[in-house]
């Protein structure tokens, strides 16, 4: 929902004490509606395995089928969990739909009383040299309005979320060793991020090297204008060379072991993940269609950061690195292309064409190399979780 164009520049009157967040309700609501959809199917699913498992204890007898028994019944076993999560995502769903329903309400609200001030400003103009003074005291009467009545309902979004989604996060993190996933930010992110220590020095010659470059200043900007904390750490991230969390808006640098050039190529692509603002989704998405979206957010990231680097030469004055999975397949190809054309006697490539010819490779060999690196498994494993993920979203109502 957003406010009707020609009431915008009143609503810049009040629009402090008046927010009116991202006009994304119906995307909010196909999230809470998938959280019902999987909380009636787990409920489903609870009963079909209840029963199943009933029948094997009654059919059979044994030691391990009366062990079987006592762990089934247990309060922790797999079918109170099942019933947890049935419960944990319905309420998500439910939760989230009401929050969605406040959001419009106050969005209706804050047109209604904008429409009011507008039309109260322009009978105001009769008012010959007292105008002034009646403007005034009309725009604080709204703001003293919308004020008290924005606090109510974050009040009512609070009641929400502390009595619906908390009790739903709650059951969610019960269910969570059914599924064999983590619920919302994975362990191994927390582990590696630690108590977010960063290394200052690091982190100044990376941006120094950051800033001699267009693309790295663009990357630094983002960083600072969205709020992005970014953490220098020494041999803490099992191997990778750095990482985004969606959940913590934390971007992850491991600085062991390479220069600040290498960082500032990481830096530049994992605020290519950061800009994607939690793209691709997986609810909605079949599995092929959601690896295939990811690995290119992959791809995307390596070329910018190939970018960055010929940047960076450039304006240093040296010699271009083009030593990168993209960089040997786009001279290749370019390479090959101009030696058929030779043969054919036909005149080389133009720099737009070689652009084009050399991407193509580039791309494509960045795609074989994220398929080899376990990439796509990696993206298979989120695409089965996709129902556990809008969890954090679900609590973050973005007054």
């Amino acid at each position: 929902m957003e406010l009707p164009p020609h009431l915008a520049s009143v609503h810049d009157l009040v629009k402090d004490v008046a927010p009116l967040g991202l006009p994304d309700e119906e995307e909010r609501m196909k999230v809470a509606r998938s959280w019902v959809d999987l909380g009636l199917e787990l409920h489903k699913s609870s009963g079909e395995v209840e029963s199943a498992a009933r029948r094997a204890w009654t059919a059979n007898k044994g030691g391990d089928v009366t062990a079987f028994q006592a762990s089934w019944e247990d309060e922790h076993g797999p079918g109170r969990r099942l019933e947890a999560g049935s419960k944990g995502a319905l309420l998500t769903g439910l939760g989230t739909m009401a929050i969605v329903i406040l959001r419009v309400v106050w969005k209706a609200y804050v047109t209604y009383v904008v429409a009011i001030l507008a039309a109260s400003l322009l009978a105001s103009l009769a008012a010959g040299p007292a105008s002034t003074v009646i403007r005034y005291t009309r725009v604080m009467g709204a703001r003293r309005t919308l004020t008290q009545m924005r606090t109510k309902f974050r009040q009512q979004t609070a009641l929400v979320v502390r009595d619906t989604l908390h009790r739903a996060r709650m059951l969610a993190y019960a269910a969570a060793p059914v599924f064999a996933a983590p619920v919302f930010v994975s362990a191994t992110n927390l582990r590696g991020l630690g108590t977010l220590r960063s290394n200052e020095e690091a982190q100044r010659l990376t941006e120094e090297v950051l800033r001699e470059t267009p693309a790295g200043r663009a990357a630094l900007a983002y960083a600072k204008d969205h709020g992005i904390t970014v953490v220098y750490q020494g041999d803490s991230l099992e191997g990778a060379l750095g990482g985004y969390t969606d959940a913590l808006n934390v971007i992850a640098l491991d600085y062991a072991g390479r220069t600040p050039e290498q960082l500032a190529e990481v830096f530049v692509h994992e605020v290519n993940h950061a800009r994607t603002d939690g793209d691709p989704y997986p609810i909605g998405m079949d599995r092929d269609e959601y690896v295939k979206a990811a690995i290119e957010e992959e791809v995307d990231g390596e070329v910018k950061a190939h970018e960055m680097r010929m940047q960076l030469a450039a304006a240093r004055g040296e010699p271009e690195d083009w030593s990168s999975d993209y960089g040997f397949a786009y001279k290749d190809a370019v390479g090959r292309e101009n030696d058929q054309r030779q043969q054919q006697h036909l005149p080389p490539l133009s720099a737009e064409a070689e652009r084009r010819v050399g991407d193509e490779a580039g791309r494509e060999a960045l795609r074989e190399w994220a398929r080899s690196a376990g990439y796509e498994e990696q993206f298979e494993q989120q695409w089965k979780r996709r129902y556990l993920r809008p969890v954090a979203d679900a609590a973050t109502p973005d007054w």
